[in-house]
């Protein structure tokens, strides 16, 4: 298992999404004044695949579930329209979809419970550094879950609550369907981070809408092979495999989303 954190943190660096919205501006849950009075009992978790340590790990740590529950969500807003945007220490911010945390068992982790009686965490090597997931790490017991749908970022420091046509501008589309919603949804948890559309997302990869859309220079049928499985395609391609983690059908809905953008261009 790759460390997920890494890559994204890597990506992160060129991205070019439009500055989010600080966490303080939107229903947010300060995980430093976390404690047995404000959240559930904490609870030892078990994790046989920690991709942090990359070996099997025992935590002290608070129902992800019973946080959210802390956290107002506006009447505004529907939950299906929500993201979890959770914010690392040094500024980093990683988002999942509302309701795929109460579909999975996640864990705010505090303490390791291998580490020293007067230590909470044992070290670990991150790139060229030496560091702790300390104050909090989010860790999900069940295993081999999609990180990119369930990620695990550490030194977090803040849950907040944020609509995804906010945190992601630009990108998201105006005018939708069921398919088109979805495919955005699809597009935002796997592309986003590396593709940017009307120059919101990632630099890593190609812009996907201006000055022309993707799809009025792919041919459909290719475009959605290509998104399965690029190396197929493209020798020395840098672009994961999603074959076995989305479907056909996933696919044919991004490429939908893909095509509504093309009449959605900024100027």
């Amino acid at each position: 298992m790759t460390n997920h954190r890494l890559f994204i943190s890597l990506v992160f660096l060129v991205l070019n999404l439009p500055q989010p919205a600080w966490p303080t501006d939107w229903p947010t849950f300060n995980l430093l004044e976390a404690n047995s009075s404000n959240t559930a009992k904490p609870q030892t978790v078990k994790v046989s695949h920690d991709p942090v340590y990359k070996t099997a790990k025992e935590y002290q740590a608070y129902p992800l579930a019973e946080i959210l529950k802390k956290i107002t969500v506006p009447d505004s807003l529907k939950t299906d329209e929500l993201l979890i945007v959770f914010t690392s220490a040094d500024g980093y911010q990683v988002s999942m979809a509302y309701r795929d945390a109460f579909t999975e068992q996640g864990f705010i982790a505090f303490q390791d419970n291998a580490a020293m009686e007067n230590k909470h965490w044992l070290d670990f090597k991150f790139g060229k550094q030496i560091m702790t997931p300390a104050p909090f790490y989010l860790v999900w017991p069940k295993k081999d879950l999609d990180e990119w749908r369930y990620p695990w970022p550490f030194q977090l420091i803040s849950v907040s609550l944020q609509p995804a046509r906010v945190y992601f501008g630009a990108a998201a589309p105006a005018h939708a369907d069921a398919r088109i919603n979805n495919g955005f949804a699809l597009f935002s948890r796997y592309c986003i981070r590396c593709h940017s559309v009307n120059l919101s997302g990632g630099k890593v990869g190609p812009e996907l809408n201006i000055p022309k859309n993707i799809s009025e220079y792919f041919k459909e049928e290719e475009l959605s092979g290509f998104i399965l499985n690029a190396s197929a395609y493209r020798a020395g391609t840098k672009m994961p495999h999603f074959e076995s983690i989305i479907t056909a059908r996933d696919v044919q809905d991004i490429v939908h989303y893909l095509k509504q953008m093309k009449s959605e261009k900024v100027q």
